[in-house]
């Protein structure tokens, strides 16, 4: 898997890292139940093992939104631009508000 596993707390919420449309709700080979959102700048970040989705296919998701919940304590993501994966914290700084 090329990603990144974040921890969150219990019953924690994850948020759109950045604005853009849902391209993809399903089941990713080592991401499980995955939303992939590409971004206003043409990236795509994938969120796997998430659930209780607030989103649904082709929604235009602002930055920040809730998108859903960790199906247990961990998420996976991975950003890529172009079929090519970007540095995942490299990336997160760049957007930082």
């Amino acid at each position: 898997m090329e990603g990144k596993q974040l921890e969150y707390e219990k019953n924690g919420l994850v948020n759109a890292f950045n604005s853009g449309i849902v391209v993809f709700i399903g089941n990713k080979d080592n991401y499980g139940n995955t939303v992939i959102i590409q971004g206003i700048d043409g990236v795509d970040i994938w969120y796997g093992n998430i659930t209780d989705l607030s989103i649904n296919l082709y929604d235009y998701v602002e930055k920040n939104k809730i998108i859903g919940k960790p199906i247990n304590e961990l998420i996976y993501l991975k950003i890529e631009k172009d079929g090519n994966n970007l540095n995942i914290t490299d990336y997160l700084n760049e957007i930082k508000d």
